[in-house]
């Protein structure tokens, strides 16, 4: 708590000028980029007034902190301390090789250069498969960055714009200037320093040649690094034990992630750099080097001096993380085993070096430094901090402003996750809008459930996402919102002195980001509605998926538990451009019902989308005018493969043996006529009164079942019910389906008995299917039963038993239904509610 305060505290202090914070790997010591930069900054009289603080971690010994405790213009700061939240935040300049933490908000007065560390030859951000969530600290800090540093336009384009999806959410400038570090290997003083942290060590390099292995981590997440020192040591030992490498010194320069699983071991002692000499320290000492998959090697392809690859996990490697250039791209021998690497080793050490023991390699070498290392001439740093500190105008500077491609931006808080109707039709409308006009981002809360991890990967590729950690501000957010709920009056009234606290909150996680449109999609919550409501946007939307009055007065067991929240939530509607409900029909009965809360003309409508394909291919159709045959296999599961490849590709198969597996549980022979629903299990879906219909259509024709898919908190009621009226055989319980299509694909009508309903999805998702429907009377039902051939029946019990039997007697039959060209249509709708396009 007393970080929450000193940071908020903090927050409203003033930014202190002409003072800079430096930070390099949470604080490993003073290294990278932000190392060099420094150095080059505080011996620049030009910058003289400038104070500096270096961050520190508490577990770090930092040659540093020794070198310039006396020094009247350099402090240091605990990491996580107190005192760095409050440095953090009152600092002019912010300099960074990696991220600062998730509370971190950057101020308007505050400019932020965020460095990174390295060209990668690794896959990062999205372009890891599922690397959303690790990428979402990454991605929040180069939004809220200044300015972004790249070694060169290969490192900008494939790592900045497409990893990391910056195009269209970055709003600073992208600096190809080179890297400050790799100013450390020019000079006549080159590597002087390293040679003496060394010799201290007790490992002498005057005057002998250098071998540096410089390996990567292994680990696939920032979040869960690992290393193998076993076979980082037995490979060090090969080396150091061939003939030809006897006069040679051989050291290893281990990852930032790694190192501290080294230092102490008396094994690697005589031959390991410490982590406070800077990488390229040692790499302008050294004369060969040995990597793998570390952008390290891009800095030292500036030396013109060989490197060696070892990758003895390519494959592995390859399939997990990914790279971005194959082993055979490399400008050096690549090896995968020990021997292996000897032999490359050995052959670059002899007389034909490089050019003559591997000539496509060399040739490799010449085109990829010209390609990465263009700008790598000593004189980075000089170049960085007249931008930076000196704010020398980028006209003459290789330079990227805020990159763009001319979509659409759009901004979605998609809500809780939970599998219901709300997420299924955020996901639907995600695959709906087409990614070549709209670029769009999605907010979220980190999942830590199986259920909302498997929603979340539902999430399309091509669809930004922020993922939202808790910051400092959560304590006052939450109190801000808990008084908000008791708040009957308008916008305006609501919103009060709080306004700056959400504004921060909606900068710690979109930093300079601006948006087209903001939507919440959720429209539930006045917390995350507020989060929105100061969106950097030039329009605001919310959604309205029900009949709002009557969820706020809606009683599950005598309490109203949406009451509180609700009515804050409506005192917020006059901030927002645009209310739209589900349906026209329900978008009326929202603007009669809530006309207190926000202007007639503001209440819109849009239809929700649905995922086709999904639909079909969890039923086993190919699309809708490709069926595959319906196949009833049994015995074993040799067996049942042989039967299912006679009909389906191979990579269908255990698809479809799921399906079948699903069906038989739930269905068991399929003789007789099967009614089907889905929705969770609460009052207004009113399950009670379709168990009701059923026993009476169940007592005069015995061949006939229910299937309720879905669960809530009226299961065991519900169950009960069942039991209680006779039909438990006849009614099965399914729970929440992964894959309800399955299911539904088998039944022979769709009955929903609903009080009140947004636009229900479930019922599209039947006529995808072809399957007849029958439906209680809501305010909704009419937009969406039109055209389907279905009925709209009375809300009682009698009524619907009469629309099953209607069915049953073959009254009732279902009506072709595009679901494509429906989707085309609530596209448009969507956009002309957003944006008010014709």
């Amino acid at each position: 708590m007393r970080k929450s305060s000193e940071f908020r505290r903090a927050l409203d202090s003033p930014v202190k000028t002409r003072t800079v914070l430096w930070e390099s790997f949470s604080g490993n010591g003073a290294l990278c980029n932000p190392e060099a930069l420094f150095r080059h900054v505080l011996d620049d009289p030009r910058f003289a007034d400038l104070k500096h603080t270096w961050v520190i971690s508490a577990k770090t010994r930092a040659r540093v902190v020794e070198e310039f405790k006396d020094h009247p213009r350099v402090s240091f700061v605990t990491h996580k301390s107190a005192r760095y939240f409050r440095d953090l935040e009152t600092h002019e300049f912010l300099v960074n090789n990696a991220t600062f933490p998730p509370e971190f908000i950057k101020r308007p007065e505050q400019t932020y250069l965020n460095t990174w560390h390295g060209t990668p030859l690794k896959k990062m951000g999205y372009d890891v498969d599922g690397g959303a969530k690790d990428a979402r600290n990454v991605l929040r800090n180069f939004m809220s960055a200044d300015f972004l540093l790249s070694q060169n336009s290969f490192m900008t384009d494939q790592m900045y714009l497409s990893g990391y999806r910056l195009t269209n959410a970055f709003e600073g400038t992208i600096l190809e200037e080179g890297y400050p570090r790799c100013d450390h290997m020019f000079g006549e003083e080159a590597g002087a320093a390293a040679r003496a942290i060394l010799s201290e060590q007790g490992i002498e390099t005057e005057g002998r040649k250098v071998l540096v292995f410089a390996p990567t981590w292994r680990g696939t997440s920032f979040y869960r690094p690992s290393a193998d020192a076993a076979r980082l040591k037995e490979t060090i030992r090969r080396l150091r034990e061939h003939p030809l490498l006897q006069d040679w010194v051989v050291l290893l320069k281990a990852h930032q992630v790694v190192v501290d699983q080294l230092v102490g071991d008396p094994d690697v002692a005589e031959y390991l750099i410490p982590n406070d000499v800077p990488a390229n320290e040692a790499l302008a000492i050294a004369d060969l080097l040995v990597s793998d998959y570390s952008s390290i090697f891009v800095d030292y392809l500036a030396t013109g001096r060989p490197i060696a690859f070892h990758l003895p996990d390519a494959s592995d490697y390859s399939l997990n993380r990914g790279i971005y250039l194959e082993p055979d791209e490399l400008p050096g021998p690549v090896s995968t085993t020990a021997d292996e690497l000897v032999a490359h080793v050995t052959a670059l050490v002899g007389d034909e070096g490089l050019a003559g023991a591997f000539p496509s390699a060399s040739q490799r070498y010449g085109e990829m430094a010209q390609r990465f290392t263009a700008r790598e001439d000593g004189q980075s740093s000089a170049r960085v901090a007249d931008l930076v500190f000196g704010r020398r105008s980028t006209t003459d500077a290789d330079v990227r402003h805020a990159p763009s491609d001319g979509r659409v931006r759009l901004v979605i808080y998609l809500g809780g996750m939970i599998t219901n109707g709300i997420t299924s039709s955020a996901i639907n409308l995600l695959n709906s809008l087409d990614p070549e006009e709209y670029d769009v981002t999605v907010l979220y809360y980190r999942p830590t459930d199986g259920d909302r991890r498997k929603n979340a990967e539902r999430i399309p590729p091509h669809v930004r996402q922020v993922i939202r950690d808790r910051g400092f501000l959560q304590h006052y957010l939450v109190g801000s919102t808990s008084a908000l709920e008791e708040v009957t009056g308008t916008y305006e009234d609501a919103s009060g002195t709080d306004s700056e606290l959400w504004s921060w909150e909606w900068r710690r996680l979109f930093g300079n980001a601006r948006f087209d449109a903001a939507i919440d999609f959720s429209g539930y919550s006045p917390y995350w509605a507020r989060v929105m409501l100061f969106a950097n946007a030039s329009t605001r939307s919310i959604w309205l998926h029900n009949d709002l009055e009557a969820d706020a007065l809606r009683e599950v067991d005598g309490q109203r538990p949406h009451f509180k929240n609700l009515s804050g939530l409506f005192s917020l509607y006059r901030g927002f451009d645009h209310l739209v409900s589900v349906s026209p029909d329900l978008s009326r009965i929202n603007r009669t019902n809530l006309a207190y809360f926000a202007p007639s003309d503001r209440f819109v409508s849009a239809r929700n989308t649905i995922d086709v394909a999904r639909v079909l291919e969890g039923a086993g159709r190919k699309d809708a005018d490709a069926v595959t045959e319906s196949v009833t296999v049994s015995g074993d599961l040799e067996n049942v493969i042989e039967q299912l490849a006679a009909h389906y590709p191979f990579e269908d198969i255990v698809r479809e043996a799921s399906r079948q597996q699903i069906t038989s549980e739930f269905l068991g022979d399929g003789s007789g006529r099967v009614f089907v629903t889905v929705g969770r299990l609460s009052p207004e879906k009113n399950h009670a009164r379709l168990i009701e219909a059923f026993a009476r259509v169940h007592a005069e024709d015995p061949d006939t079942s229910l299937v309720i898919i879905g669960t809530g908190p009226l299961a065991g009621d519900l169950k009960s019910l069942a039991a209680s009226l006779g039909i438990a055989d006849s009614v099965t319980f399914t729970g929440v389906l992964s894959n309800p299509y399955a299911v539904m694909d088998r039944c022979d009508c769709f009955v929903l008995s609903s009080d009140y309903e947004g636009q229900p999805i479930v019922i599209l998702e039947a006529r995808v299917l072809g399957l007849p429907v029958v439906t209680t009377r809501f305010g909704s039902a009419e937009s969406a039963m039109e055209g389907s051939g279905g009925l709209i029946v009375e809300r009682d019990a009698e009524a619907l038993a009469d629309g099953m039997r209607a069915f049953l007697a073959g009254g009732i039959e279902a009506e072709p239904f595009d679901g494509n060209e429906y989707n085309a249509e609530a596209v448009g709708e969507f956009e002309a509610a957003v944006f008010g396009r014709a």
